[in-house]
Protein backbone atom coordinates (compact mmCIF):
# COMPACT_ATOMS: atom_id res chain seq x y z
CA UNK A 1 0.00 0.00 0.00
CA UNK A 2 2.91 2.36 0.74
CA UNK A 3 4.18 2.04 -2.82
CA UNK A 4 1.01 3.67 -4.16
CA UNK A 5 1.57 6.95 -2.31
CA UNK A 6 4.31 8.39 -4.53
CA UNK A 7 2.17 7.77 -7.62
CA UNK A 8 -0.82 9.60 -6.14
CA UNK A 9 1.41 12.42 -5.01
CA UNK A 10 2.93 12.74 -8.47
CA UNK A 11 -0.49 12.91 -10.04
CA UNK A 12 -1.51 15.63 -7.60
CA UNK A 13 1.58 17.64 -8.44
CA UNK A 14 0.84 17.28 -12.16
CA UNK A 15 -2.72 18.55 -11.76
CA UNK A 16 -1.64 21.38 -9.53
CA UNK A 17 0.94 22.37 -12.13
CA UNK A 18 -1.67 23.08 -14.84
CA UNK A 19 -1.73 26.75 -15.71
CA UNK A 20 -5.32 27.95 -15.35
CA UNK A 21 -4.68 30.70 -17.88
CA UNK A 22 -3.48 28.13 -20.40
CA UNK A 23 -6.66 26.12 -19.97
CA UNK A 24 -8.75 29.28 -20.34
CA UNK A 25 -6.92 30.33 -23.49
CA UNK A 26 -7.60 26.93 -25.07
CA UNK A 27 -11.26 26.96 -24.03
CA UNK A 28 -12.43 25.61 -27.41
CA UNK A 29 -9.90 22.74 -27.41
CA UNK A 30 -9.39 22.92 -31.16
CA UNK A 31 -6.45 21.50 -33.11
CA UNK A 32 -5.19 22.80 -36.45
CA UNK A 33 -4.93 19.17 -37.55
CA UNK A 34 -8.76 19.13 -37.59
CA UNK A 35 -9.48 22.48 -39.22
CA UNK A 36 -12.51 22.85 -41.53
CA UNK A 37 -13.91 25.65 -43.69
CA UNK A 38 -17.41 27.03 -43.11
CA UNK A 39 -19.48 29.52 -45.11
CA UNK A 40 -21.83 31.58 -42.94
CA UNK A 41 -25.10 32.22 -44.77
CA UNK A 42 -27.91 34.49 -43.55
CA UNK A 43 -31.14 33.94 -45.49
CA UNK A 44 -33.31 35.72 -42.90
CA UNK A 45 -34.66 39.26 -42.60
CA UNK A 46 -32.75 39.64 -39.32
CA UNK A 47 -29.24 40.60 -38.30
CA UNK A 48 -27.77 37.33 -37.03
CA UNK A 49 -24.86 36.49 -34.69
CA UNK A 50 -23.04 33.20 -35.29
CA UNK A 51 -21.29 31.11 -32.62
CA UNK A 52 -19.37 27.82 -32.72
CA UNK A 53 -18.14 25.81 -29.73
CA UNK A 54 -16.28 22.52 -29.56
CA UNK A 55 -17.07 20.02 -26.84
CA UNK A 56 -15.07 20.37 -23.63
CA UNK A 57 -12.27 18.07 -22.47
CA UNK A 58 -14.84 15.53 -21.29
CA UNK A 59 -16.79 15.53 -24.59
CA UNK A 60 -19.71 17.59 -23.25
CA UNK A 61 -21.33 20.60 -24.91
CA UNK A 62 -20.06 23.98 -23.77
CA UNK A 63 -22.21 26.71 -22.25
CA UNK A 64 -21.29 28.81 -25.23
CA UNK A 65 -23.55 31.90 -25.16
CA UNK A 66 -20.32 33.74 -24.60
CA UNK A 67 -18.21 36.16 -26.59
CA UNK A 68 -15.30 33.69 -26.64
CA UNK A 69 -17.33 31.47 -29.00
CA UNK A 70 -18.52 34.34 -31.19
CA UNK A 71 -17.66 34.02 -34.90
CA UNK A 72 -19.33 36.86 -36.83
CA UNK A 73 -22.49 38.93 -37.37
CA UNK A 74 -24.23 39.05 -40.74
CA UNK A 75 -26.84 41.57 -41.81
CA UNK A 76 -30.00 40.37 -43.51
CA UNK A 77 -29.34 38.93 -46.97
CA UNK A 78 -25.68 39.98 -46.80
CA UNK A 79 -23.06 38.10 -48.86
CA UNK A 80 -21.85 34.82 -47.33
CA UNK A 81 -18.70 34.92 -45.22
CA UNK A 82 -16.02 32.21 -45.22
CA UNK A 83 -14.41 31.23 -41.90
CA UNK A 84 -12.23 28.41 -40.59
CA UNK A 85 -12.71 26.55 -37.33
CA UNK A 86 -10.36 24.07 -35.63
CA UNK A 87 -12.30 21.31 -33.87
CA UNK A 88 -10.97 18.62 -31.57
CA UNK A 89 -10.65 14.93 -32.39
CA UNK A 90 -14.23 14.26 -31.25
CA UNK A 91 -15.35 16.60 -34.07
CA UNK A 92 -18.60 17.46 -32.27
CA UNK A 93 -19.42 21.17 -32.54
CA UNK A 94 -22.33 23.19 -31.16
CA UNK A 95 -23.55 25.71 -33.73
CA UNK A 96 -25.62 28.65 -32.57
CA UNK A 97 -27.44 31.57 -34.23
CA UNK A 98 -29.12 34.44 -32.40
CA UNK A 99 -31.12 37.47 -33.44
CA UNK A 100 -28.74 40.36 -32.79
CA UNK A 101 -31.65 42.52 -31.57
CA UNK A 102 -33.52 39.86 -29.59
CA UNK A 103 -31.38 37.24 -27.83
CA UNK A 104 -34.47 35.20 -26.94
CA UNK A 105 -34.83 34.33 -30.64
CA UNK A 106 -32.11 31.76 -31.22
CA UNK A 107 -31.37 28.24 -32.38
CA UNK A 108 -28.67 25.70 -31.58
CA UNK A 109 -27.66 22.30 -32.94
CA UNK A 110 -24.76 19.96 -32.27
CA UNK A 111 -23.23 18.28 -35.32
CA UNK A 112 -20.61 15.59 -35.75
CA UNK A 113 -18.61 17.13 -38.59
CA UNK A 114 -16.44 15.24 -41.05
CA UNK A 115 -12.74 15.89 -41.31
CA UNK A 116 -11.58 18.03 -44.27
CA UNK A 117 -15.20 18.68 -45.27
CA UNK A 118 -16.37 22.26 -45.96
CA UNK A 119 -19.89 23.23 -44.84
CA UNK A 120 -22.56 25.86 -45.28
CA UNK A 121 -23.67 27.15 -41.84
CA UNK A 122 -27.13 28.48 -42.75
CA UNK A 123 -29.43 30.70 -40.67
CA UNK A 124 -33.06 30.62 -41.87
CA UNK A 125 -36.54 31.41 -40.55
CA UNK A 126 -39.79 29.62 -40.00
CA UNK A 127 -42.24 32.49 -39.50
CA UNK A 128 -40.28 34.73 -37.10
CA UNK A 129 -38.41 31.88 -35.43
CA UNK A 130 -34.71 31.50 -36.19
CA UNK A 131 -33.47 28.10 -37.34
CA UNK A 132 -30.13 26.76 -38.49
CA UNK A 133 -28.87 23.95 -40.69
CA UNK A 134 -25.41 22.66 -41.48
CA UNK A 135 -25.05 21.42 -45.06
CA UNK A 136 -22.01 19.77 -46.61
CA UNK A 137 -20.71 21.77 -49.55
CA UNK A 138 -21.05 19.73 -52.73
CA UNK A 139 -21.88 19.99 -56.39
CA UNK A 140 -23.33 17.82 -59.13
CA UNK A 141 -22.56 19.96 -62.16
CA UNK A 142 -23.91 18.87 -65.53
CA UNK A 143 -23.44 20.73 -68.80
CA UNK A 144 -26.55 22.57 -70.09
CA UNK A 145 -28.48 21.89 -66.87
CA UNK A 146 -29.04 23.57 -63.52
CA UNK A 147 -28.10 21.18 -60.72
CA UNK A 148 -30.34 21.86 -57.70
CA UNK A 149 -30.94 20.39 -54.30
CA UNK A 150 -33.64 21.74 -52.00
CA UNK A 151 -33.63 22.56 -48.29
CA UNK A 152 -37.24 22.82 -47.09
CA UNK A 153 -37.99 25.49 -44.49
CA UNK A 154 -41.41 23.86 -43.95
CA UNK A 155 -43.15 20.67 -45.08
CA UNK A 156 -43.42 20.89 -48.86
CA UNK A 157 -44.96 19.21 -51.88
CA UNK A 158 -43.01 19.87 -55.07
CA UNK A 159 -42.83 18.98 -58.71
CA UNK A 160 -39.35 18.80 -60.18
CA UNK A 161 -40.06 18.57 -63.88
CA UNK A 162 -42.95 16.07 -63.61
CA UNK A 163 -41.61 14.17 -60.59
CA UNK A 164 -43.55 14.57 -57.34
CA UNK A 165 -41.30 15.29 -54.34
CA UNK A 166 -42.34 15.53 -50.66
CA UNK A 167 -39.96 17.11 -48.15
CA UNK A 168 -40.20 17.60 -44.42
CA UNK A 169 -39.07 20.78 -42.72
CA UNK A 170 -35.26 21.00 -42.56
CA UNK A 171 -34.90 18.07 -44.99
CA UNK A 172 -32.36 18.31 -47.80
CA UNK A 173 -33.30 16.69 -51.10
CA UNK A 174 -31.24 14.73 -53.58
CA UNK A 175 -29.72 16.50 -56.59
CA UNK A 176 -31.98 17.21 -59.56
CA UNK A 177 -31.04 18.47 -63.03
CA UNK A 178 -33.41 20.82 -64.80
CA UNK A 179 -33.05 22.88 -67.97
CA UNK A 180 -36.06 25.21 -67.82
CA UNK A 181 -35.29 27.79 -65.14
CA UNK A 182 -38.82 29.20 -65.14
CA UNK A 183 -41.06 26.14 -65.20
CA UNK A 184 -39.32 22.91 -64.16
CA UNK A 185 -39.60 23.57 -60.40
CA UNK A 186 -43.05 24.04 -58.89
CA UNK A 187 -44.36 24.35 -55.31
CA UNK A 188 -47.77 23.15 -54.17
CA UNK A 189 -49.64 25.81 -52.23
CA UNK A 190 -53.16 26.99 -51.42
CA UNK A 191 -54.18 29.87 -53.68
CA UNK A 192 -56.55 32.76 -52.94
CA UNK A 193 -59.51 30.54 -53.88
CA UNK A 194 -58.48 27.92 -51.29
CA UNK A 195 -57.45 25.52 -54.03
CA UNK A 196 -54.17 23.63 -54.03
CA UNK A 197 -52.16 24.47 -57.11
CA UNK A 198 -48.58 23.99 -58.30
CA UNK A 199 -46.92 27.34 -58.91
CA UNK A 200 -43.57 27.69 -60.72
CA UNK A 201 -40.45 28.90 -58.93
CA UNK A 202 -38.05 30.85 -61.12
CA UNK A 203 -34.30 30.29 -60.73
CA UNK A 204 -33.39 32.21 -63.87
CA UNK A 205 -30.63 34.14 -62.09
CA UNK A 206 -28.72 30.84 -61.96
CA UNK A 207 -26.15 29.70 -64.54
CA UNK A 208 -26.20 26.55 -66.66
CA UNK A 209 -23.66 23.95 -65.67
CA UNK A 210 -23.59 25.10 -62.03
CA UNK A 211 -24.96 23.66 -58.76
CA UNK A 212 -27.21 25.40 -56.22
CA UNK A 213 -28.78 24.71 -52.85
CA UNK A 214 -32.24 26.29 -52.80
CA UNK A 215 -34.12 27.19 -49.61
CA UNK A 216 -37.83 26.88 -50.34
CA UNK A 217 -41.07 27.54 -48.49
CA UNK A 218 -44.66 27.53 -49.74
CA UNK A 219 -44.15 31.22 -50.47
CA UNK A 220 -41.40 30.37 -52.94
CA UNK A 221 -37.64 30.79 -53.13
CA UNK A 222 -36.13 31.99 -49.85
CA UNK A 223 -32.48 31.85 -50.93
CA UNK A 224 -30.18 30.37 -53.56
CA UNK A 225 -26.71 29.27 -52.45
CA UNK A 226 -24.17 28.77 -55.21
CA UNK A 227 -21.99 25.71 -54.75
Amino acid sequence: MKSALPIIAAASILLAGCDELEVEETHNFGDEMYENNYTLVNTTDLEVDYYMANTDLFGDAQEFKDSKYYVDTLASQSPPVDVTHAHNERSRISFYVVDHSDTSNSATQMYQVAQDQPYHFIAWQNAEKLRLTLVKKANDNKDDFFAIRILATENLRLKVEKQLVNLYQNQLSYWYHIDDCADDLKISRINDEDKRVYEPVSICDASYGQSYTLLLSEDGLEASIAE
